[in-house]
């Protein structure tokens, strides 16, 4: 990636937008100016800063990424755009603070972009993946109205819908879904996400021949998603470990717990969670915590967790090849954009119904996609001895001609 930035290079030559867009045949690379259309990148940035957004757009086979800088308000955003073969993208926003390398927030939109449109597709979603960024400090205390309007603004240019995710507080959403229909700003949502990573770890107990009151289950990370999942396992697990860079997380789990609950939980150090010896290791953080590198260290029977992209990979045959490597390894694996897919699953059933949303509807289609269509596959896989991730892509993603999947077709066939 550029060393200072595609956003910085953005602001020091005055350009307002940058588009990577998918053709059958060279990338398409288009930018735009406050004052004028848009026009040809390459009369504003040379082929050699562009050639590193180039290959990673490349890799990941997705359809659009977009850089937006708005230098009289400071707004910072990068928006990734995988397929919307299967209906208009959607996606959650995140916020990355200004000191994380820019290559780092292009990587996190592309891979959760990706994440996306498997995580609808495995659902029977008509939605395809994207992913808004926003790479700023925050939104500021002044001039905070025209900030959030031009963010809903921008959120309607991008043609995709988003909601609630990491980096920004829920008063944020609130305020942006007031401004764009494109914007959900729904407490459920991560409850409807621990509930459905709780039914994925009941259909791995029930592989793994144990019911859930006999597991050690180790949960790493305990903000929105993993302090519903943790307070539900301590209820009903053997033993549960589980970890946080923020220790106040830690605290506010164990403050909610009844003594008896409290006597089965482990605290751990962040770096200890992963290759913890425990029957199930549930990613509840950021994803990219599985390497080939570390699945000879791994010392779990089973990885289920609600983290997007827990397999460190650029693109879905990387994802393969390492779901196979953990196979082999004898680790079971279960697809995060299964096991994650609760929140998106609630988000599509509240959207369809509308003003007659019926909780309980999406709670029973969460537990046929994360509990009883993955029971399934788990135990195909098990008779057969092939990856749980390569029979979701061939039961799930193969049938809706996603053209990432196609790529893989030959390979799933064996």
């Amino acid at each position: 990636m550029l060393e200072d930035g595609l956003l910085d290079l953005m602001a020091r030559r005055h350009c307002e937008r940058v588009r990577f867009r998918r053709t059958d045949g060279p990338v398409k690379l288009l930018a735009a100016t406050p004052e004028g259309g848009w026009t040809e990148a390459v009369g504003l940035f040379t082929t050699e800063e562009l050639l590193p957004l180039v290959r990673a757009f490349e890799q990941g086979g997705h359809e659009r990424l977009d850089f937006v800088h708005r230098e009289d308000l400071g707004l910072r955003l990068i928006v990734a755009v995988h397929s919307s073969e299967l209906g208009p993208p959607a996606g959650g926003l995140r916020r990355h603070e200004l000191v994380t390398p820019e290559r780092e927030v292009v990587r996190d939109a592309l891979h959760l972009s990706r994440a996306m449109t498997m995580k609808h597709a495995a659902s029977g979603i008509a939605r395809g993946g994207s992913k808004i960024i926003l790479h700023s400090p925050g939104v500021p205390e002044y001039g905070r109205d025209r900030f959030l309007g031009a963010l809903a603004e921008e959120i309607d240019l991008s043609g995709t819908a988003t909601g609630p995710d990491m980096g920004l507080p829920p008063s944020v959403f609130e305020a942006l879904s007031a401004r764009s229909r494109n914007v959900t700003c729904c407490g459920a949502l991560t409850s409807a996400a621990a509930f459905g990573v709780h039914a994925s770890i009941a259909a791995v107990a029930a592989t793994l021949g144990q019911p859930l009151t006999e597991l050690h289950v180790a949960v790493q990370g305990l903000g929105t998603l993993g302090q519903p999942l943790a307070r539900q396992l301590a209820r009903e697990v053997a033993k549960l470990s589980v970890t946080d860079v923020d220790h106040r997380r830690i605290d506010q789990l164990l403050d909610n717990l009844h003594e008896d609950e409290r006597a089965r939980v482990q605290v751990v150090a962040p770096y200890q969670i992963v290759e913890l010896a425990a029957d199930v290791l549930s990613p509840a953080a950021m994803g990219g915590i599985i390497t080939a590198a570390r699945i000879p260290k791994l010392r779990c029977r089973a990885i289920c967790g609600g983290a997007n992209n827990i397999l460190a990979a650029e693109n879905l045959r990387e994802e393969l090849e390492l779901a196979r490597a953990l196979n082999a390894a004898g680790i079971l694996f279960v697809p995060d954009w299964i096991a994650s897919a609760g929140g998106a699953i609630h988000a599509a059933v509240r959207e369809k119904e509308g003003a007659s949303f019926d909780e309980r509807h999406a709670r029973a289609r969460i537990q046929r996609t994360c509990g009883t269509e993955l029971d399934r596959l788990l135990g195909e896989a098990r008779r057969s001895a092939h990856a749980p991730f390569a029979m979701a892509l061939r039961d799930l993603i193969l049938p809706h001609g996603l053209r990432e999947a196609r790529l893989l077709a030959a390979d799933l066939a064996h």
